[in-house]
């Protein structure tokens, strides 16, 4: 009996290195499977949202609460692409969302884009806070950009900050006038303006200017918390109120871009963004919620 028992201890040692080495393959391949279904259910629960760098900060008060229901989706809001970058990263499935300051046209549409109007908000006349001037009229304002009129009514120097031809807010702008649209042509053929490509450029040079001068929207100044002023028009304030009751007529409208088969969880965010909750969020960014 004694001599039975030690064979099967010895048994038992030699089999013992063998049974770990089966052990420790099956902890780590088990461990391999719960890390491969993490990385896909992070992929899964992971989206891309870009776009015209006037409403990111909106959208990333919105991304905010939409996580306190959702606290493991990932929405990544990328640095401003513009309306045209936006669509075109839709259509190339670079980002999952794209907001765009003007409608997708028939070529985006035929390429796969869609989109849907979620807001508007007040399309401003801004300066850099320490300018006294509170309001301008539309006569003054062609005149600034035609270059007649080069300072504020306190004798300080006027600087002008104009955006790119093609870009929104100088479509927008053109539109209040022939008169106004005259004067823009002559404002980007002058030398020693300055010229901002972006919204967040523009907006850093309207509050570092002294004595600046250029356009905004009402959302990306009550998001960003910078040191600018938004100007009445013509006497009218560019509040929610005033753009409501349509006594403030000038605004940008801003719009939903997706691909032709949406991540479930760009659904969400988008059905999100027009529900009751979110278009509270909207409104509180300087937006006017809009629903389809």
């Amino acid at each position: 009996m004694r001599a039975t028992n030690t064979c099967l201890m010895n048994q038992a040692a030699r089999l013992a290195p063998y049974f770990f080495q089966q052990f420790r393959a099956a902890c780590f391949a088990t461990i391999g499977t719960v890390c491969a279904f993490a990385m896909l259910s992070a992929h899964a629960d992971s989206i891309k949202i870009g776009g015209t760098g006037t409403a990111l900060g909106s959208i990333k008060l919105l991304a905010q609460e939409f996580k306190r229901s959702r606290p493991e989706a990932q929405l990544i809001v990328t640095p401003s692409l513009g309306s045209t970058g936006a669509i075109r990263a839709v259509i190339a499935g670079a980002i999952d969302i794209g907001i765009s300051a003007r409608p997708v046209n028939d070529e985006e549409l035929r390429q796969g884009a869609s989109a849907r109007t979620y807001a508007r908000t007040p399309f401003v006349i801004a300066t850099a806070a320490k300018t006294s001037a509170s309001g301008l009229t539309l006569t003054e304002l062609t005149a600034i950009y035609s270059g007649t009129q080069t300072r504020w009514p306190d004798g300080s120097p006027l600087r002008l900050v104009v955006r790119p031809d093609a870009d929104a807010d100088t479509v927008l702008m053109r539109a209040f006038s022939p008169e106004m649209s005259q004067a823009i042509s002559l404002a980007l053929t002058r030398k020693g303006l300055r010229l901002a490509d972006t919204d967040q450029d523009n907006i850093d040079a309207l509050e570092k200017l002294p004595g600046s001068l250029g356009t905004s929207t009402l959302t990306q100044l009550a998001t960003e918390g910078r040191a600018v002023n938004a100007l009445a028009l013509n006497g009218v304030a560019p509040t929610l109120q005033n753009l409501s009751n349509g006594s403030y007529p000038y605004f940008k409208t801003l719009h939903l871009v997706t691909g032709p088969h949406p991540a479930p969880l760009a659904k969400d965010f988008v059905a999100y963004i027009q529900s009751a909750a979110g278009r509270a969020v909207l409104e509180r960014s300087g937006n006017l919620a809009l629903t389809q």
